[in-house]
């Protein structure tokens, strides 16, 4: 990957393929999540995918204390214009998600179209409450230094039991070694982020371009209530149920995941 230079350091990033520039956000602790997608076809064939590693992940540059999705979408602009692109479509998975509205927020010239899967709107759902409550128990298995449990404990929770089956067939070999890794970024940086962005309805009425969201078809219920929400911020939003998916969506299917992004973005081009 390149080197990509942001405030306090340099980030990792990969230009893929040509054509029209697709911007891809990985969400949290897992910096390999675009990995599997990125090897399909039905996208990879079409598009240039811009895909890099967010700060705090991988061998991109650490961060400690506050980091806000203002200046995740920063970093994204940064890398956007690291590659020579002016406008691209976003795509925006989970933690990703939230970075992607906050671009298109920020900096609506650059934003063709977005596509949210399972974007982390948890302030905005009646279940995010009950959500916080949850993984408090984790939040304390971290502060304890049990970090294995309290990140086993969170996949299992957003990904379901298997997660760690699913996501061996498709993702690097190490990557539950790499998310260990890069755990701190989670707790005491991007969760209090998360915690304290502001992102309204309001907010929401600004940004006004062609959106996808994305449910799994197995993923918890409280990401079926993300969907209501964005489909009640953006009325005109498309809405794909993944097959076999719960929220490590592109992870566990892949192959259905490139061919329904290529497909919305080949209805709304530059």
């Amino acid at each position: 990957m390149e080197r990509i230079p942001v405030d306090g350091g340099t980030l990792e990033g990969e230009s893929l393929g040509s054509g029209e520039p697709v911007l891809l956000i990985h969400g949290s602790i897992l910096a390999d999540a675009w990995a599997p997608l990125v090897k399909e076809q039905a996208l990879a064939s079409k598009y240039r995918l811009i895909n890099y590693h967010r700060r705090g992940f991988a061998g991109s540059v650490r961060h400690s204390g506050p980091f806000s999705l203002a200046n995740q979408a920063e970093d994204a602009r940064a890398v956007l214009k690291h590659f020579g692109i002016e406008r691209a479509h976003v795509v925006g998975h989970s933690y990703g998600g939230c970075t992607a509205v906050q671009l298109a927020l920020d900096a609506p010239e650059m934003v063709c179209s977005l596509s949210l899967l399972e974007p982390a709107l948890m302030g905005l759902i009646p279940s995010g409450p009950a959500f916080s409550e949850a993984i408090a128990p984790l939040a304390a298995a971290y502060s304890a230094g049990d970090q294995v449990a309290a990140l086993d404990g969170f996949l299992q929770a957003v990904s379901g039991p298997d997660y760690r089956a699913n996501t061996d067939k498709t993702l690097p070999p190490g990557w539950f070694d790499l998310a260990l890794a890069d755990f701190d970024t989670f707790f005491p940086v991007e969760l209090p982020a998360l915690g304290a962005w502001d992102f309204s309805r309001d907010d929401a009425k600004q940004i006004n371009v062609p959106t996808l969201s994305v449910l799994g078809a197995e993923s918890d219920p409280s990401f079926s209530e993300v969907v209501a929400v964005i489909q009640e911020m953006w009325p005109g939003t498309e809405t794909y149920v993944l097959p076999g998916a719960t929220h490590a969506l592109q992870m566990m299917n892949p192959g259905d995941m490139a061919t329904a992004l290529a497909a919305f973005l080949g209805r709304h081009p530059m």
